[in-house]
């Protein structure tokens, strides 16, 4: 790969420079290459419209986008983008509409898809099931179902899905998914908040390109809310891989993020709304 890869934040938590855009709790990012734009996620749909005209990106001008998995603060903007693009090929695995829940105490809370799938489908979502390893634009894949293979990597058990005899039971977030991009450096995985864990997602890339380097790894990674054993040993098992640019965004969370500067060093940025990763 010789063509200059561009990632930009569109949607995060927080804006991580002095431009008129809106943080929120969500996540979006842009890929860019030669005349191919794909949209990774859609944020909760406050920030997705006014972000990429203030970053001076064009939703009209997608070639694709990719849901990284069913839950409001990556797909609730979904409707807004497809408002611009009009018919869309949208990436995603077959399990995404599955109805979520987040529990706590005796509060249950509906986090999956706002919308219905046959909504966004008549504003023009041509929805392309995604359950394996493939290749949706040149140079650029989505992972497909991750295996897991870690024994630390366990989720998050307040995150639920409706189970037999009208119970609930933990989300085994089958459609979780990364996106992977061929650059001149090497490879960049994107995460959305890696809820099959970060390190699944990795080793999956890496089985599926054994003989190239991941270079960049940016998005969500979901240790804000893990234990510190499983902060630990993702830490400790990333180092395998030795990534040049780490840029964590979203479900990271402050605090695992400052943590996880103090370890890499340099090769760290925070992937807020504006944070730009040239490859």
């Amino acid at each position: 790969m010789t063509s200059t890869t561009t990632i930009t934040i569109i949607c995060e938590n927080s804006v991580g420079r002095a431009i008129p855009a809106v943080g929120e709790h969500g996540f979006a990012c842009l890929v860019e290459r030669d005349d191919i734009q794909i949209l990774v996620d859609t944020g909760q749909g406050f920030g997705i419209e006014r972000n990429m005209r203030v970053l001076h990106k064009d939703l009209r001008a997608l070639d694709g986008v990719v849901l990284s998995h069913g839950h409001y603060d990556h797909v609730g903007g979904l409707d807004k983008v497809l408002a611009h693009t009009g018919a869309v090929d949208v990436f995603a695995h077959p399990e995404v509409f599955v109805p979520r829940y987040s529990r706590s105490g005796h509060a249950l809370r509906f986090v999956g898809i706002p919308q219905r799938r046959e909504f966004l489908e008549a504003l023009g979502a041509i929805f392309k099931w995604t359950p394996q390893f493939c290749q949706i634009a040149p140079g650029i894949h989505v992972t497909g179902q991750v295996r897991r293979r870690t024994a630390y990597e366990q989720g998050a058990p307040e995150l639920v899905v409706p189970g037999a005899d009208a119970g609930f039971e933990p989300d085994p977030f089958n459609d979780d998914m990364g996106v992977v991009v061929e650059t001149a450096h090497g490879l960049a995985v994107i995460l959305g908040c890696a809820h099959s864990g970060m390190i699944n997602i990795l080793l999956q890339v890496r089985e599926h390109f054994p003989n190239q380097k991941i270079h960049a790894v940016l998005g969500g990674t979901h240790l804000g809310p893990a234990s510190a054993t499983q902060f630990d040993a993702t830490m400790q098992d990333l180092e395998q891989f030795d990534v040049q640019h780490l840029g964590v965004s979203h479900c990271t969370g402050q605090t695992r993020a400052a943590m996880m500067r103090e370890r890499v060093g340099q090769k760290f940025f925070f992937g807020s709304v504006g944070a730009v990763l040239q490859l």
